[in-house]
């Protein structure tokens, strides 16, 4: 008994050894992952993250402030920050054009296929990408708002090339961080050059939150037309009249950022106010309409049936 015992015993053990080391011949080769790249700009550029020595000076700088009780702004440092390639993929990165993979080259040119620097680098342009340059650089993509865009005294003044203010598509999107601004900051943002200081008409931002607000306004007002629709159908009510009122609200609602750009904030108003109406009208066809009427059937083989029945009783009765 003690022998079988032992005879298992140094079967495990032998077979744990080998085991052992087909492991440790196997594991180079599994964790030896191949190095193909994936041809895009960001092969190369992001690489650099926060790993260049002027950037982990500027760490170093900002927590001697800290320590020395000196409050410390990024405003300080961010210009000379973003100057390099590694802030501005860190930036891109955490973008709506990231989201929906918007890549390098569909701004800053170049050619994301090629592996070698000087290829793809070729085509590289700093003139498309100027501030003054931006509208017609984002328009490529951003058709709809370029042409709102060229309607505005935004537009004028910075084609003017006039000294002062004139804001280009970043100055509100941001250069590699591109976003859209929610209604709740976009009171404090406008307010950077309209506020009594500048003398840019300080009541714009407030204006301009408010126009922004209404269009939840109009997003409930559609999602309660269409409830009723559904409600109306089922019902078997006649929805034409009604329907037509909120693909007129809905195709207002899909216009809207793209009137946005105009910036008048009256003809905005008066854009998302008509949607808002569409909704209320398309709410009261369906109060007022009649229900649909179901038409009558013609007599059918039960209802000549029947006639022939009380006929033949009749006959009968008077025999």
């Amino acid at each position: 008994m003690r022998k079988n015992a032992l005879k298992i015993t140094i079967g495990i053990v032998f077979v744990l050894l080998i085991l052992s080391a087909i492991q440790l011949i196997v594991q180079p080769a599994v964790a030896a992952a191949p190095q193909l790249p994936n041809n895009s700009c960001a092969d190369c550029h992001r690489k650099l993250i926060f790993t260049s020595e002027e950037q982990r000076q500027f760490v170093e700088i900002r927590i001697k402030h800290l320590e020395s009780g000196i409050t410390c702004s990024i405003v300080c440092h961010e210009d000379k920050l973003n100057k390099s390639t590694a802030s501005s993929y860190a930036l891109w990165s955490i973008s709506t054009h990231a989201l929906f993979n918007v890549t390098c080259e569909k701004c800053h040119g170049g050619n994301p296929l090629a592996t070698a620097k000087n290829e793809a680098h070729s085509g590289l342009s700093n003139s498309s990408i100027s501030r003054a340059n931006t509208p017609e650089a984002c328009g490529k993509c951003h058709g709809a708002e370029l042409e709102e865009f060229k309607s505005s005294l935004h537009f004028k003044k910075l084609e003017s090339g006039e000294e002062g203010p004139a804001p280009a598509c970043i100055t509100c999107h941001q250069a590699h961080s591109v976003r859209v601004l929610t209604a709740s900051e976009i009171e404090d943002f406008c307010s950077n050059c309209h506020n009594r200081i500048t003398g840019i008409d300080p009541a714009v931002p407030k204006k301009a939150e408010t126009a922004l607000s209404s269009v939840n306004e109009l997003q409930v007002g559609l999602s309660k037309a269409r409830s009723a629709v559904i409600t109306a159908k089922a019902a078997g009510k006649d929805t034409a009249e009604a329907e037509a009122d909120l693909e007129s609200a809905r195709s207002i609602l899909r216009h809207i950022p793209s009137v946005w750009h105009r910036f008048n904030l009256t003809y905005f108003d008066t854009e998302v106010q008509q949607g808002i109406t569409k909704t209320q009208e398309a709410e009261k066809a369906l109060s007022e309409g009649p229900a649909a009427t179901t038409p009558e059937k013609s007599p059918g083989f039960e209802g000549i049936m029947l006639l022939a029945g009380a006929l033949a009783v009749y006959f009968i009765k008077r025999r």
